[in-house]
C-alpha cells in the first residue's frame, strides 16, 4: 500500500485531470457525444455513426496509477461496430500490454453473441483502443493498427473483425497522420499546453466538451465521492488496530475531499459534507478545519 505522501501525489483536483487520467477519460467517454467526437478524430477517414452502450459505469478505483478496478466502457455505433477504449498512463510493459489487450478482446468477443447463439457471422467488428503517453513498440509512430494477416502470403488478411489499436502522444510521423490526431495526442497528455492552439474544427469542440465536462457539478460530486468512499473503506477496512497516524491520514484526505467539493461546486461546507455523507455527529469538528 502506498504511504500516505505517494498518494497525494497522484491525486488531483478534477480541472487538473488530463485524458490520461483513466477517471476522466472514461467520464468523457461514457458520453456519447464526447465518445463519438474522439472516434471521429481517431478514425479520421471515415464517418462514426451515432453511439450508444453495451456498457458504462462499473465501480471504479480512483487511483489514477492503480488497475485492480476500472470503469469499462464499452460503445457500439448504430451500424454495431463495437469500441473499447482506455487511457494506459503506466508503462507496464510491452509483453503485459499486449496480452491484456488480447484478454480484452476475447472478453467482448464472449458477450457478442447470446447464450445458444452459434451463428459467428453475427459477431461485430471489434476496436480495442489504448491511448498512452509512451511509444510501446519503439518505432516513433502516433498510431499502430494491429489486423490479422497471413505470414505467408503478404497482404492476405484474416479480415475477422478484430482490430487492435496503440496510440502513441509521443510520436514523431507528423506527415502520415491528420493533423487533428496529432492534436488530439497532444491534448489529451498536456491540455495546458496544446490547449489553446488548436486548428481542427474535433478537437476545438473536444476542448469546449472537456472545459465543461471538468466545471460540471455532478462529475464534481462523482469524484469526490469515489475518494470519500475509498477513505470510507479504509475506516471498515482497519478500524481495528488502527494506528493513530493513520486515522489521522483518512482525516487529512476527507478534509481534502470538502475543500475540492466546496471548490469544484461553490457549495458551503455544510452541504458538501451533506453529498460526501459525512456522518452528522463529526460535521462540526470539519466545519472548524476546512
Amino acid at each position: 500500500m502506498k504511504n500516505r505522501e505517494e498518494q497525494k501525489k497522484v491525486r488531483k483536483p478534477l480541472k487538473e485531470l488530463t485524458l490520461l487520467d483513466r477517471f476522466l477519460f472514461d467520464t468523457a467517454m461514457s458520453d456519447s457525444d464526447i465518445s463519438r467526437n474522439i472516434l471521429s478524430i481517431i478514425f479520421d477517414d471515415r464517418e462514426i455513426p451515432p453511439i450508444h452502450f453495451s456498457a458504462a459505469e462499473q465501480t471504479q478505483e480512483p487511483y489514477f496509477d492503480s488497475r485492480a478496478v476500472r470503469l469499462d466502457v464499452l460503445a457500439i455505433d448504430e451500424q454495431g461496430t463495437v469500441y473499447d477504449a482506455e487511457a494506459q498512463k503506466e508503462n507496464k510493459g510491452k509483453r503485459f500490454l499486449l496480452r491484456r489487450s488480447r484478454l480484452y478482446q476475447s472478453a467482448i468477443d464472449v458477450n457478442l453473441l447470446q447464450p445458444g447463439d452459434w451463428d459467428f457471422g453475427k459477431m461485430n467488428d471489434v476496436y480495442v483502443i489504448f491511448i498512452a503517453p509512451f511509444d510501446l513498440f519503439g518505432q516513433d509512430k502516433y498510431m499502430y493498427t494491429f489486423r490479422m494477416s497471413c505470414d505467408e502470403v503478404p497482404g492476405l488478411s484474416l479480415n475477422d473483425g478484430a482490430v487492435r489499436i496503440f496510440l502513441n502522444t509521443h510520436g514523431r510521423n507528423d506527415d502520415e497522420v491528420s493533423p487533428g490526431l496529432v492534436e488530439f495526442l497532444h491534448y489529451a497528455e498536456n491540455p495546458e499546453q496544446y490547449g489553446k492552439d488548436i486548428r481542427d474544427s474535433r478537437v476545438q469542440k473536444l476542448v469546449e466538451q472537456m472545459d465543461m465536462l471538468k466545471s460540471s457539478q455532478e462529475v464534481g460530486v462523482k469524484y469526490m465521492r469515489l475518494w470519500e468512499e475509498l477513505a470510507d473503506a479504509r475506516l471498515e477496512g482497519q478500524a481495528e488496530g488502527f494506528s493513530q497516524g493513520h486515522e489521522s491520514g483518512v482525516e487529512e484526505e476527507r478534509i481534502a475531499s470538502i475543500r475540492n467539493l466546496m471548490e469544484s461546486t461553490g457549495w458551503p461546507a455544510e452541504k458538501a459534507m451533506e453529498v460526501l455523507k459525512v456522518p452528522a455527529e463529526e460535521r462540526e469538528k470539519y466545519l472548524k478545519m476546512v
